[in-house]
């Protein structure tokens, strides 16, 4: 082989060196880009030195890229392995340049590109469909009122607080309750409920250390006491008389709530139903259930208040929960995306709406993918088959929202790799040169 051959192959070799090195440079802003390097192999024919061959390029999986924050709720990011998938007119491609959008056609997730970004979507009673894939979209329509139906409420009554009975019924006048009074009732809680049209109406509890282990509760609601026919008991049966929020004399059914020895509430009606216990209250002894019928034209209120969880302990009064259930109407928002890839609608009321889940994709052999335009990668037979599943699970990243992975490229590297191929480039010039001169020597002299 001669110096022109070698010398040739040596330009040749470098300037695809230059090519990939310039490649990266120009990418360093792109989000989702992987650096390649540039792999050489020296040639032999027959035992002769024959000079140098780009034997491969490969991209760089294992370094990830910077995190660009940017607040917009459809940036995202892997924080991990795995690679989004996406849609190419029905085509699967990977990528991991996070930058979504809403689509304006049909709100679906897209790429800068209008690629869509894929998942397990939902069906009609907001559930996920797992295991087919599917576009992800949003729902931004807005969302109707709800009304409250149930209200997770626990708490701790402090048992060494002092006793504060209700007033003597028997007395002459009878002396009522009055709410507006803070010696007449130990401790208060409120909770907004909302009625079908979603106006919002206050729900109290007003509880009274009526002696060891045991409590009155009085209920109102908008500052009116609930009766015994508001918890489908006949007229009378446990009732006080209480004032309203403007002084008038009304009545109240009043409850009562009894702890065991070990701080733990008994069932409400004062029956043991059998293999009861305090922590599922599997007869449903431990809740209440009361109407309410709204003045404004909404329909009438059932609610279950549960109190399974609530106890009297000696440590100070305190809420485990005071959780109802129910909504105003609410106008969309926005999007939100869950670490596990689940995507949200927001809306205006604080409500969030499931809308599916992102999935991700992971290969046996990254390296062997098939580059192609917009950041992304196709399968093939060197990659495998692509491995599906859910952010934070098994092998997986999680997700961050508000950031997208940019390039993993490194400036300074490449800047000095650029300087070595610029000056190899010029070596082998310099070579193929001094063989030519040496050529002129040898056809002078001759």
């Amino acid at each position: 082989m001669s110096m022109f051959s070698i010398g040739l192959s040596g330009l040749s070799s470098t300037q695809k060196a230059l090519e990939v090195t310039s490649n990266n440079i120009a990418n360093a802003g792109t989000a989702g880009y992987k650096t390649t390097s540039t792999e050489f192999s020296a040639l032999y024919s027959g035992g002769q030195r024959s000079g140098v061959n780009v034997s491969a390029t490969s991209e760089n999986f294992e370094k990830a890229g910077n995190l660009v924050g940017t607040g917009q709720s459809l940036d995202l990011a892997i924080t991990g392995k795995g690679f989004f998938i996406i849609s190419e007119n029905g085509r699967l491609a990977y990528t991991q340049a996070g930058q979504f959008k809403m689509d304006g056609s049909d709100r679906s997730i897209v790429t800068n590109n209008g690629d869509k970004l894929q998942g397990y979507g939902i069906d009609d009673q907001g559930n996920l469909i797992p295991g087919v894939l599917t576009d992800l979209k949003v729902e931004a329509g807005n969302i109707p009122a709800k009304a409250t139906t149930n209200i997770n409420f626990s708490l701790n009554l402090n048992s060494g607080s002092d006793e504060i009975p209700l007033p003597d019924q028997a007395a002459v006048p009878v002396v009522a309750f009055d709410p507006k009074d803070g010696t007449a009732f130990s401790y208060s809680q409120s909770s907004e409920v909302f009625d079908s049209l979603g106006n919002s109406h206050t729900f109290t509890q007003y509880f009274n250390h009526a002696g060891a282990n045991q409590w009155d509760v009085t209920y109102y609601m908008d500052g009116k006491p609930l009766d015994a026919a508001a918890f489908g008991l006949a007229a009378g049966t446990n009732e006080i008389v209480a004032k309203d929020s403007e002084g008038n004399l009304d009545t109240a059914h009043v409850v009562r709530m009894t702890f065991d020895g070990k701080g733990q509430l008994l069932p409400l009606d004062g029956t043991t139903p059998p293999l009861d216990n305090n922590v599922t209250d599997p007869a449903n002894k431990r809740e209440l259930n009361f109407s309410f019928a709204p003045t404004n034209g909404a329909e009438a209120m059932n609610i279950k208040l549960d109190l399974v969880k609530s106890t009297q302990f000696g440590s100070a009064f305190g809420l485990y929960e005071n959780k109802p259930d129910g909504y105003t109407s609410g106008e969309f928002s926005g999007v939100a995306v869950a670490e596990n890839g689940e995507v949200y609608a927001t809306f205006s009321n604080g409500e969030v709406k499931l809308q599916g889940q992102i999935a991700l994709a992971n290969f046996a052999n990254p390296q062997g993918l098939e580059t192609a335009n917009n950041t992304t990668w196709y399968a093939s037979q060197k990659s495998g088959e692509a491995l599906i599943g859910v952010p934070s699970e098994g092998s997986f990243g999680a997700i961050l929202a508000g950031s997208y992975m940019g390039s993993n490229v490194d400036i300074s590297k490449q800047l000095v790799d650029l300087m070595s191929f610029q000056q190899s480039y010029q070596a082998n010039a310099k070579t193929i040169s001094t063989a030519d001169e040496m050529m002129q020597v040898l056809f002078n002299a001759v």
